[in-house]
């Protein structure tokens, strides 16, 4: 046999046969393969949204500090659920449905920088009326944004609803914000009354709340972390001392409970690693509630006691 042949023969079947049978073959596999319908396209596109309206608003808690605050409210009859994976804020989906323009002559699109990480899958379950919310920082999102402020003013839109996201519109909350040219960025006033802040934080046995996080540390008895009832009550009164005199945060903030106060803090806290090494602060930190996924974890470092109870502070 030539050396040509040898190239273009697969055992017993030339080039030519081969090549026949493969067309043969992938005809057959158009033939018998349903494609889409444009009806279960269209069932696709026209899959029903959750009954979560969507409000966005702009709020500076500093001066010249804007956080745009989003908010979903259950507006059905009967409890729904969300997955926190199809937030807004969320990545991906906090880069998909925000629009920024500078407002000069061309209305010049902003540069908006998001991060590139994806959430985990967890559901949160909502009554009528109740709503999930969080915010988005402005200020490092949109690196230009003071400049543009000073400069021009800038508007921020999206589509209502937005194609990217499952929620529907808020029938009264508009779909743009404007921050006006030269604003001056002076943080929002909402009075609050420091004597009854002070009473509510005694009640809670409040340590401390970290710089630039809706983080809690408080003063727990593991007594009472092994009565969820009283866990709850717990909660409810935090959430009060919050919706007083935290009137910038969301409903999206956490608790860290820890039974002795020198030990409270983050795990990566320089003075906290001295404790860790020695496991007193995992043995203090008895308790951990995340308000937005309406879960508490108790025990967190005893492997025999430790488990997750959903819990929510909408009354």
């Amino acid at each position: 046999m030539s050396e040509i042949n040898v190239m273009h023969t697969y055992g017993n079947v030339s080039m030519k046969e081969w090549v026949s049978h493969m067309l043969v073959f992938c005809l057959w596999l158009l033939l018998v393969t349903p494609l889409p319908t444009s009806s279960a396209a269209a069932a696709s596109e026209d899959e029903p949204r959750l009954p979560l309206a969507m409000t966005v608003l702009v709020k500076k808690p500093k001066p010249q500090q804007y956080d745009l605050h989003i908010h979903l409210t259950n507006i059905s009859q009967n409890p729904i659920t969300v997955d926190v994976h199809d937030l807004p804020w969320n990545p991906p989906n906090d880069s998909k449905w925000l629009n920024a323009f500078r407002l000069d002559v061309h209305n010049s699109p902003l540069t908006q920088h998001t991060v590139r990480w994806d959430v985990g899958s967890q559901e949160v379950r909502l009554l009528p009326g109740e709503s999930i919310q969080d915010t988005i920082a402005l200020n490092p999102r949109i690196p230009s944004l003071l400049s543009d402020i000073k400069r021009f003013g800038i508007q921020l839109n999206w589509d209502c609803p937005p194609p990217s996201l499952k929620f529907v519109c808020d029938a009264h909350a508009p779909n743009n914000i404007t921050i006006p040219k030269r604003d001056a960025g002076e943080p929002d006033h909402t009075p609050i009354d420091k004597t009854a802040c002070r009473a509510r934080a005694r009640t809670i046995q409040l340590i401390r709340i970290p710089q630039d996080h809706d983080v809690l540390f408080l003063r727990t008895t593991e007594a009472i972390m092994d009565n969820v009832q009283q866990v709850q009550a717990l909660l409810y009164q935090v959430d009060d001392y919050i919706q007083h005199c935290q009137p910038m945060w969301t409903n999206s903030w956490a608790v860290s409970f820890f039974t002795e106060e020198k030990y409270a803090g983050f795990l990566n806290d320089t003075d906290n690693e001295p404790y860790y090494e020695q496991g007193l602060w995992q043995r203090a930190n008895i308790g951990q509630y995340s308000s937005q996924i309406r879960t508490l974890y108790r025990f967190p470092w005893d492997k025999k006691k430790s488990d997750t109870v959903y819990l929510s502070v909408y009354q």
